[in-house]
């Protein structure tokens, strides 16, 4: 009668448990796959409803048509023209920037004038809570041109102990509006 040291040792004990391992880890994968084909459509449409919600908040009453973004602004995800009929209201800019916890994505206003009508937070891995979230989005509606927060010389407060988290929509914001310009002075598109 082998023991059970010996029956550790032997080769196809650990072969044994390897085909064990690789089989459970081939059929999560599987289940894995699976889930992600189920639900990918789903997270999909709740994706693009969202970044609808968060268009329709920051250029209210407008039909959104996408553009070519310029290309010499870094960070623009999506550009979008915004109408009331006939006439250019403003454009949508969709940005990613960089904050405290990682990337954040950003939905950007600006009217025909080339001013903030809103900012939206599309995703991010901040620790800001949603409140102080509003409070900073609603300082920037009406800047235009290069945006800074107080400490940096410029008009926008930051929110107290968020100074990362500012300086990243203050960032997002600016690309934005450079995107905006560059597009309205006919820059190199994509």
């Amino acid at each position: 009668m082998e023991t059970a040291e010996k029956k550790r040792s032997s080769g196809a004990y650990y072969a044994r448990i390897v085909g064990t391992l690789a089989a459970i880890t081939t059929i999560v994968a599987v289940l894995l796959a699976l889930v992600n084909l189920i639900t990918a459509p789903t997270i999909a449409r709740l994706a693009a409803e969202k970044k609808a919600r968060a268009m329709e908040e920051v250029m209210p009453g407008c039909a959104f048509t996408p553009e070519t973004p310029p290309q010499d602004v870094d960070g623009i995800l999506d550009f979008q023209l915004a109408k009331a009929g006939e006439e250019t209201k403003g454009y949508c800019v969709q940005v990613e920037t960089n904050g405290f916890g990682g990337a954040m994505q950003l939905m950007v206003g600006v009217d025909a004038e080339g001013q903030v009508t809103g900012v939206t937070i599309l995703s991010h891995g901040e620790t800001l809570n949603t409140d102080k979230h509003g409070e900073l989005l609603a300082r920037y509606p009406g800047s235009s041109g290069q945006v800074q927060l107080a400490k940096d010389g410029g008009d926008i407060e930051a929110i107290s102990g968020a100074t990362v988290t500012s300086r990243a929509v203050t960032r997002g914001v600016n690309s934005a509006l450079a995107a905006v310009q560059a597009y309205t002075e006919g820059g190199d598109r994509a």
